[in-house]
């Protein structure tokens, strides 16, 4: 498929290890709320401004040295990119203006811009791809050879052998992690019940109506658990306690699965032992896969789907030809799009500009030339066919099948939490922008109650109060209201968002409190928690040690950890993934990070920055530094057939 060819590498490893040691010089000499942030506040001259000059004069060395205006581009753009949201980031996690003239800001800006543009141009160049490989130069010396090349006696993966080894390294990968989720389980038994698990019990086992507000998917899924420890050891406790095992087991399974094909595309040992780390060990991680809450499960679809998204683009005809490897994508993304109302738009958002790339492509061939199996005909009809049937079965799954056992709709509401929470900082903090009519019509949509409990960074309070039967009433009205205001108050507007999402983008800080896990359980009331569910921790060392680790996040103290363990830092890494795709000419590896991107812009659009609400995308880091790095092998090379 691929051609068997040698690997020539890039940069010595020398100035490889000083890379990575000026890396972590640069989070050691900044403080999390005050990241990059030397230029803004003036402190020029300090033992902090000298390691951000150091670095910066380093990269650019290696950036520049030798000169390609691609890269130069490339990574002038994504610093500024970086740069913007690192100013905005600053301002809103102090809730207070950086600066007090606009040249400062600017200056500011440039400063903070060069700083990660040198950073960025220094990784597209130590990452550059082989022209004659195409692997990037991270790896290997120059004359080495693929394993499998001639002369070497290794067998190529996915050939003879292949399909024996991938389970063997599976069943070891799994293993390991139920190691480390076995003395998690005891710590929290029988499970984290937690977030919306309460509200979804009592739709089955209570007096609230069946409602698709949550997936009725995981709903089930939780109270047939639920049943069945009640049914078999007439304890509620048992079968939560059946409900973590099944989902940290399935967890465990797709991790190892994820990691096997990573190993399967030519990822070294050593990234490949980082990345179990980052999943399995990782706290954070650990103790989510025993929470109640449909992140879980789905965040496990869509990082099933983003790592074979990369399959489907980078070799089309060959993926398409595999049909169990299509029909496996098709479930995975149908129970992604069951799990979470959203799946469905960022599977079409995906879908679609995928198509119309492809359809595109093929169209801006000459007249004779041969087509590159991404571009054929054939291949857009089949990924049409593929998107019409998947949605398909989500609006029947999720639409009449419902409606027949007497599951109602979810509220509305929940898709207007940036529109009322900018219509309610504008009732608050610029009442003067608004007309008469239109506060007597928001009081009426909204509650006063709930408009004098609104908050700044979280819309919930508001969102509590709002009026869903008076806006069906006009919808039109209620477009005109926020239309209005917000001509006169686009500044207000403008705020309102950022301030709710800026957690989503700015690393350096964590927002609101909710960055940690709701370790001891969320409305544990009686007249909520019907079933009596406790927690009763076989290792309670352990479990004060999670609950520190999770409730009141200690890595919050140091530098490297308190970056990556941010939920902006995945928007990060695939904003640097997708800059290293567009440098390198690799389209098909950008395309998969449409599905990345579309799922954060649903986030932007929420209620508030949640770290359960990112953590699809957490689990998704390891596969997009994979790319980011250009550890992957040719397409031909990459993705041999899995059944040997």
């Amino acid at each position: 498929m691929g051609k068997n060819v040698k690997y020539r590498g890039g940069i010595s490893g020398l100035r490889q290890l000083c890379f990575l040691a000026l890396a972590a010089a640069l989070f050691a000499v900044a403080d999390s709320g005050c990241f990059l942030a030397v230029p803004v506040f003036g402190a020029f001259f300090s033992l902090r401004t000298a390691g951000l000059v150091l670095w910066t004069a380093f990269c650019l060395r290696l950036a520049l040295a030798p000169f390609e205006a691609r890269r130069a581009i490339c990574g002038a753009a994504c610093g500024l990119l970086m740069g913007i949201m690192t100013l905005l980031g600053l301002g809103y996690s102090l809730n207070l203006p950086l600066l007090v003239t606009p040249w400062r800001y600017a200056a500011a800006l440039l400063a903070v811009s060069a700083i990660y543009a040198a950073s960025a141009g220094a990784f597209l160049r130590l990452t550059a791809r082989d022209r004659a490989s195409g692997r990037a130069g991270f790896r290997g010396r120059p004359g080495s050879r693929r394993p499998w090349e001639a002369g070497s006696g290794a067998k190529r993966p996915g050939r003879s052998g292949a399909s024996g080894s991938g389970l063997r390294l599976w069943l070891f990968l799994t293993f390991l992690t139920g190691c480390v989720y076995v003395p998690v389980f005891l710590a929290v038994y029988p499970g984290v019940y937690s977030y919306d698990a309460s509200v979804q019990v009592l739709q089955c086992f209570g007096s609230l109506p069946l409602s698709t507000h949550h997936s009725l998917l995981h709903t089930w899924f939780l109270c047939g658990c639920l049943k069945a420890g009640l049914v078999l050891f007439d304890s509620a406790q048992a079968g939560l306690a059946l409900h973590s095992v099944v989902q940290s087991a399935f967890m465990g399974g797709v991790f190892s699965a994820v990691l096997c094909r990573m190993r399967r595309r030519g990822a070294p040992w050593p990234f490949l032992l980082l990345s179990w780390v980052f999943l399995a060990v990782n706290p954070y991680l650990a103790v989510f896969s025993f929470v109640t809450t449909k992140d879980v499960l789905f965040g496990a679809f869509f990082l099933l789907t983003f790592d074979m998204a990369y399959d489907m683009t980078a070799c089309p005809e060959g993926f398409f030809a595999d049909r169990r490897r299509t029909a496996l994508m098709w479930v995975c993304v149908l129970f992604m799009c069951l799990f979470r109302n959203q799946g469905i738009y960022v599977a079409l958002f995906f879908f679609c500009l995928t198509g119309l790339y492809w359809g595109f492509q093929g169209r801006g061939r000459k007249k004779g030339e041969a087509a590159s199996p991404a571009v054929k005909g054939r291949e857009v009809k089949r990924l049409a066919v593929f998107t019409l049937t998947a949605a398909a079965a989500w609006y029947v799954l999720s639409g009449p099948v419902p409606a027949l056992l007497g599951a109602e709709k979810g509220d509305m509401r929940e898709m207007l939490s940036v529109p009322m929470q900018q219509l309610a900082r504008v009732y608050h903090e610029a009442p003067d922008k608004l007309r008469g009519e239109e506060r007597a019509y928001l009081e009426k949509l909204i509650d006063v109650n709930a408009l004098n409990s609104y908050v700044r960074v979280n819309a919930d309070p508001v969102k509590s109060g709002f009026r869903t039967e008076v806006l069906k009433e006009d919808p039109g009205r209620f477009l005109r209201v926020w239309a209005s205001v917000g001509l006169r108050a686009p500044r207000v507007y403008l705020d309102s968002f950022f301030m709710g999402n800026w957690g989503y983008w700015y690393p350096g800080a964590s927002q609101y409190w909710i960055l940690y896990i709701l370790f001891d359980g969320a409305f544990m009331e009686p007249d909520a928690n019907i079933l009596g569910i406790r927690r009763d921790s076989r290792l309670p060392g352990l479990e004060e040690l999670l609950r520190r680790g999770t409730l009141t996040p200690a890595f919050e103290s140091v530098p490297v950890l308190r970056f990556l363990l941010n939920q902006a830092f995945p928007f990060w890494l695939a904003l640097l993934s997708l800059t290293a795709a567009v440098y390198r000419r690799r389209q098909q590896e950008a395309l998969p990070l449409l599905l990345v991107i579309g799922y954060w812009g649903t986030l932007l659009l929420g209620p508030v920055t949640n770290l359960r609400y990112a953590l699809p995308l957490i689990y998704c880091v390891p596969s997009m530094a994979e790319r980011a790095i250009g550890l992957q092998a040719e397409p031909g090379d990459a993705f041999p057939s899995d059944r040997g």
